[in-house]
């Protein structure tokens, strides 16, 4: 029963498997159960666990509790940075407070706002976005939009329904803006950016979909799109080289770290003949012989 539950078990569980508190005492005094909050224990061993701390904070709140907020964000990988303290959302306005978690209390929390992530008890992301709405800066609101859709692919339609389920709750205004905001993933993009701005170059949309794709930064009225590439971020240098290559396949001008900060003037040459020729004449473009079209053959 603790396996599935990151070895950790509730007081209850124990006396409904058959111990009595005899010997759970016993057990408590041999070390096989350790204390973890009251009427929680972790079982067999005192290996730190992140999955293991939020599980037993759930635990410890009771039936119809979730990992909510915070926690939650970092379990499902919406925000960066370090592990966050156990929040949890409780379906009750009564209940005692309990040390080290941080307890949310509604009225009621709608079925379809909580599922079950790595055998936790967890709000849903929609839901998880709109508890952290009035809690986040606008750029970190945002940057949990996007990590949304690119994890799990959480559409604007299913945010909606989750805003239409909790009308009370506060902050869907500014939810609905940050979603619909850029927002910059990387140092990179952050450097690409800065270059444009300091050369006087029209600045591009970041991190939006275009026919289904991601790009990192695209110009709607040109047509271009922009990938930049990091070693980095690929694993491997046969990853990365096989995303450049794939990337010069297709008409995205793709630029990397060194071309940023290194070989910027070079870069913002570039850029500049690329927009040039795609703001030229439509002939060149409807025969296929733009920029983009060019540096895909080179």
């Amino acid at each position: 029963m603790a396996a599935a539950q990151h070895d950790r078990i509730t007081y209850a569980q124990l006396l409904a498997a058959g111990l009595d508190a005899q010997r759970v005492k016993r057990w408590i005094a041999k070390g096989l159960l350790r204390p973890v909050h009251r009427g929680v224990y972790a079982v067999g061993h005192e290996a730190p666990s992140l999955h293991g701390d939020y599980m037993a904070a759930v635990l410890a709140c009771g039936e119809g509790a979730v990992l909510s907020h915070r926690a939650a964000a970092h379990l499902l990988r919406l925000l960066p940075g370090s592990a966050q303290p156990p929040e949890v959302t409780v379906p009750t306005l009564a209940g005692r407070t309990r040390p080290g978690i941080v307890i949310h209390r509604v009225r009621e929390l709608h079925v379809l706002d909580a599922s079950i992530l790595d055998g936790i008890p967890i709000t849903i992301v929609p839901r998880v976005l709109l508890d952290l709405s009035s809690r986040l800066s606008t750029p970190d609101l945002t940057r949990g939009g996007h990590e949304a859709w690119v994890r799990h692919r959480t559409s604007p339609a299913q945010i909606e329904s989750c805003i239409a389920r909790n009308p009370r709750k506060k902050g869907a205004d500014r939810l609905r803006r940050a979603l619909g905001g850029d927002v910059t993933l990387s140092a990179l993009e952050d450097g690409f950016l800065t270059l444009l701005r300091e050369h006087g170059l029209a600045l591009p949309r970041t991190n939006v979909d275009v026919v289904g794709d991601k790009v990192d930064c695209h110009w709607p009225q040109l047509g271009l799109t922009v990938e930049l590439l990091s070693y980095r971020f690929h694993g491997s240098r046969l990853a990365f080289e096989a995303d450049v290559a794939r990337r010069r396949r297709s008409e995205h001008v793709a630029f990397t770290w060194g071309d940023v900060f290194e070989r910027g003037r070079d870069t913002v040459a570039e850029l500049r003949r690329v927009q040039a020729e795609l703001k030229g004449p439509a002939r060149d473009r409807i025969s296929g012989d733009s920029a983009c079209a060019r540096r895909a053959r080179a």
